[in-house]
This record gives C-alpha cells, sequence and structure tokens, in this order.
C-alpha cells in the first residue's frame, strides 16, 4: 500500500518534545535527528488528528487536515463530574412529541456534536440522512407497519425462522424473538391504534453507510449516543429507534422514501422533537453486572 502523501513535520517549528511520538496510536512517528514520519508505517495513519492536536508549535500536518479548518482551542469551562451526571440523569427515551418542526438549525447543532465523537475506523465512509419532514415519515409508515407484520409471519413458519436464526448473527435473532416479535405480535405497531413506530416524532436522523465499510455499527452508535445527548442539551427530545432502520434493511420502498443508496446498511435511527411532558423525578437503573479484576 502506498504511504499517504502531504503528511509532515515543519522542522522550523518542532521542539523535539515527541509528544507527537507518544501519542499516535499506530506508532506512524518516530525521531531519527529530526521528528518524520516513517515510510512504511504511514500508509496506516488513522488521520486521528491526534498528533496536530496536541503539538504546542502546530508543527505536524496531517494530510487532509488543517489547523484552522479542523481545530479550535481548548474552551476554558471544563465540565465537572456532577455536571455531567446531571446531563445524563435527566435525559429519557422521549416517545411523545409536540406538534411543533424542529427549526433545521438546531438539527445542525445536533449533528456539529458527531464532528467530535471518537470513531472505531474509516468516519469517512459513514452517512447520515436527516429527515426533517413528518409527511414524508408518515409516508413510509404503512411500509414499515407492512414489515412489522412479516416479522410475525416469518417468526411463526418454522422453516422461515430457521432460515433467519442460520442467517443473521445470534443476538439479531434473539432480539426479533425475545423482544420485537412478541410486541408486534400484540398489534402494537398497527397504525390503527397511532403511530407507535416513529411516535409522530417530527424529525429523524439516519446513520447508515456501505455494508462492508470498516467499524460502521460501532460509528454509528457512537455517533447516535452523542447527537442524542446533544438534543437532550438543546431542549429536545430524542430516542433510539432500531425498527426504521430494520424496516429500510428489508424493504425497498421505506429505503426509496428516505432515499437511502442502495448499497448502505442502516444501522439505527433517532426520532427527534419537542418533549410533550416533562419529567417529575430520574429513572436509576441496575440492571448491569461488575465484575472487577484486582491484584
Amino acid at each position: 500500500m502506498e504511504a499517504i502523501a502531504n503528511n509532515s513535520i515543519n522542522k522550523d517549528l518542532c521542539k523535539k518534545c515527541k509528544l507527537c511520538i507518544e501519542i499516535c496510536p499506530c506508532n506512524v512517528i518516530g525521531i531519527n535527528g529530526d521528528v518524520h514520519f516513517i515510510h512504511d508505517r504511514e500508509h496506516i495513519c488513522l488521520k486521528c488528528g491526534q498528533c496536530m492536536a496536541v503539538c504546542k508549535t502546530q508543527a505536524v500536518t496531517i494530510s487532509g487536515m488543517d489547523y484552522e479548518r479542523d481545530f479550535r482551542e481548548l474552551p476554558n469551562v471544563v465540565l465537572h463530574y456532577n455536571e455531567f451526571t446531571d446531563l445524563i440523569s435527566t435525559r429519557r427515551s422521549v416517545r411523545n412529541f409536540k406538534d411543533n418542526p424542529v427549526p433545521d438549525e438546531m438539527l445542525h447543532q445536533v449533528l456539529e456534536s458527531v464532528s467530535y465523537a471518537p470513531f472505531g475506523a474509516a468516519p469517512e465512509k459513514m452517512n447520515v440522512t436527516v429527515v426533517n419532514s413528518r409527511e414524508k415519515i408518515e409516508q413510509a409508515l404503512p411500509h414499515i407497519s407492512d414489515f412489522l407484520d412479516n416479522i410475525v409471519k416469518w417468526m411463526e413458519n418454522p422453516i422461515v425462522s430457521f432460515m433467519i436464526k442460520r442467517k443473521e448473527d445470534k443476538e439479531t435473532y434473539n432480539t426479533i424473538k425475545n423482544h420485537l416479535y412478541p410486541i408486534a405480535k400484540q398489534g402494537n405497531y398497527k397504525l390503527e391504534f397511532g403511530d407507535r413506530i416513529t411516535r409522530n416524532a417530527p424529525a429523524l436522523i439516519f446513520f447508515h453507510a456501505e455494508k462492508g465499510a470498516e467499524a460502521h455499527t460501532h460509528n454509528s452508535m457512537i455517533y447516535a449516543t452523542y447527537a442524542m445527548l446533544a438534543a437532550h442539551a438543546l431542549g429536545l427530545g430524542a430516542t433510539m429507534n432500531g425498527i426504521v432502520p430494520a424496516a429500510i434493511n428489508k424493504n425497498k420502498n421505506v429505503r426509496e422514501i428516505f432515499e437511502i443508496p442502495e448499497g448502505d446498511e442502516a444501522i439505527i435511527s433517532l426520532l427527534i422533537g419537542f418533549p410533550r411532558y416533562n419529567y417529575q423525578r430520574i429513572i436509576q437503573r441496575q440492571k448491569h453486572n461488575e465484575i472487577w479484576l484486582s491484584t
């Protein structure tokens, strides 16, 4: 593989503090007299920007990155632990929304938060689709409802159910069998009872990527988490929804309505809007198992 062109260390600015060497996760920077990019390792550079962010003199340049465009000074305000827990503890999965549309500017702010998120690999291959149209969402609902009806039929057909179990990973199959199927079987998602799929949300955000894109499942969940917290900080309500992405991946009508590229796999979506109700107390869950290893 060819090395990435234009990665460079400005020798006139470099103080040889070696911080860029210490912080590089792939060990692509070394020192032999001068600090330099190691030619035969340069192609594994993640373009994470850590070396540029730590350099006091702005001596390091990664191809495609720019100090003026891609970096800014650290803020003086530091969020303390209690303030952080106040933010996350007051967030709820909002499933009841006001009829008010969400201004595009607020959705832009939500997505701006994603630019600060860590990533597994290849963030440039991630796609985000914003649907700020209740009309378009309602256009897709009948097709999503049909998809959910089909899940009930598939799971109750021994042959089809066996094929799903063979095709899908164990986690996905168990989620369908133990969670989605019993709820759908009770008619919970039938539109005659109202919209229990997108919960009348005025806006949706989809995270998707080409099916083989590196780490796109992890990236999608990381990005959706950042976006969800940003929505909460803006006074919006949001909840993660895996039903609509599943319908996109299985129903061409839903895919076409939301204009998701044919080769892309939708991973997760966010329902977003202004909360209709205010909660009176925090929910503190104790549902995880902790295992500590120590000497």
